[in-house]
């Protein structure tokens, strides 16, 4: 094999266990700053997508991730985010880590808030026992406008992210690269 293949294969081979070793929950001393950031993307959301307080109010839960970083420079980049997980009660129940490692030619860095709702209970238990699965893309929203048309569950999940502009489209979440902590199971 050529060298830059295998350097390349082994890279997308490794790429993934970057973010394996990287806790799920924020680390007690910053759950409180991590619960005000959540609450606030939460509140941002309701401002700004016109459904998402209707689709709350009716799901099987859903995750806030207060901010999520995606950087790329030469051929290797990522995402990684730490999220609230809450049940459909608007408790919350657990914690949501996004990570994944890419690998290709890309350049530059974004930041961005999200929030996923989950369709039932059995997309709900389907998360949490890391049985998901596929693919789904982030809303296109028109940030000026402050409201977002109803999206529709694909794959039992509705994806919004958003900006410090507004909402911005353009996100793929492979849902396998999302993992899941109890509440009760976090020191």
């Amino acid at each position: 094999m050529h060298r830059n293949t295998l350097l390349s294969t082994a890279v997308l081979s490794l790429a993934p266990l970057a973010f394996t070793g990287c806790n799920v929950a924020p680390k007690a001393t910053n759950r409180a700053s991590f619960e005000t950031e959540t609450s606030a993307a939460k509140k941002w959301f309701s401002a700004n997508v016109k459904a998402f307080d209707r689709q709350i109010d009716s799901c099987g839960g859903y995750i806030i991730f207060p901010s999520v970083g995606q950087a790329g420079i030469g051929f290797f980049g990522g995402t990684f985010g730490r999220g609230a997980v809450y049940n459909a009660s608007g408790t919350q129940v657990g914690w949501a880590a996004l990570g994944s490692g890419s690998v290709g030619l890309q350049l530059g860095a974004q930041g961005y808030k999200m929030a996923m709702i989950l369709e039932d209970e059995a997309t709900m238990r389907r998360f949490q026992n890391g049985k998901w699965t596929g693919d789904v893309s982030a809303t296109a929203v028109a940030a000026n406008e402050g409201a977002a048309a109803d999206a529709q569950f694909t794959d039992g999940v509705i994806v919004y992210v958003g900006d410090q502009a507004g909402l911005m489209a353009g996100i793929s979440v492979s849902l396998a690269n999302i993992r899941y902590k109890n509440l009760n199971d976090v020191e």
